[in-house]
C-alpha cells in the first residue's frame, strides 16, 4: 500500500510542477519492477493507459485485483528464465502473505479473462488478445533462447521499440 501511495503521490508532484498529459502515463517493469507494474495495473489502472511487463508475474490468488478502469497490458518474458518460470508456478520466498506466484501461460489468461477479450490472433510467439473491455489489449512476447536477461530485440525490432510501439498506442 506504501508504494501505490508514493507513485500516486510522486504523479502528482510531478503534475504540479509540469505539464503532462495524464491521459498518457505509462508504466513499465523489469522483473521485481514487472511484478510491481502489475499492482499498478490492479490498484491503479485509473492512473495508467497500459503497462510493459517483462520477466515477472503475479500471485496466483492477488489479495486484491478489481480495477474499475482497465489498462492494456504487454508481458515480454523469455522461456529460458530461471529465475521467474516461465511454464511453472512457484512460491515466492516462501512468503505466507505473497505465495505463489502465476506461470506465465496463466498470467496471460488472467489478464485476457478479466478484460473479456473476445478476439485473439496466437502465432508460437506473439500472442495478441483484443475485443476487451473499455478498447484494451493484451499482448504478450514469448521469447525463446532469452533467460531472466533483458534481450536486444524481438523478432528483429529493438526491444525499447516494441514496448513503445505499444504503450504509445493507449490513452484513458
Amino acid at each position: 500500500l506504501h508504494d501505490i501511495d508514493f507513485v500516486v503521490a510522486m504523479i502528482d508532484d510531478i503534475a504540479s510542477r509540469h505539464s503532462i498529459d495524464s491521459t498518457r502515463i505509462y508504466a513499465t517493469g523489469y522483473s521485481l519492477g514487472s511484478m510491481f507494474s502489475y499492482e499498478v495495473a490492479c490498484q491503479m489502472s485509473d492512473r495508467f493507459a497500459a503497462i510493459a511487463s517483462f520477466a515477472g508475474t503475479m500471485p496466483v490468488s492477488p489479495a486484491a485485483c478489481n480495477p474499475q478502469q482497465f489498462a492494456s497490458i504487454m508481458h515480454i518474458h523469455g522461456v529460458d528464465d530461471s529465475i521467474v518460470a516461465y511454464g511453472n508456478t512457484w512460491d515466492w520466498k516462501e512468503w505466507d502473505e505473497v505465495g505463489t506466484m502465476m506461470d506465465i501461460p496463466s498470467l496471460i489468461d488472467y489478464w485476457q479473462t478479466k478484460y473479456n477479450c473476445q478476439d485473439s490472433t496466437d502465432s508460437s510467439t506473439h500472442f495478441v488478445y483484443d475485443g476487451c473491455d473499455q478498447d484494451t489489449r493484451v499482448e504478450h512476447h514469448r521469447v525463446n533462447d532469452v533467460g531472466h536477461a533483458w534481450p536486444d530485440s524481438i523478432n528483429g525490432t529493438s526491444t525499447h521499440q516494441t514496448i513503445w510501439s505499444f504503450l504509445s498506442e493507449f490513452t484513458h
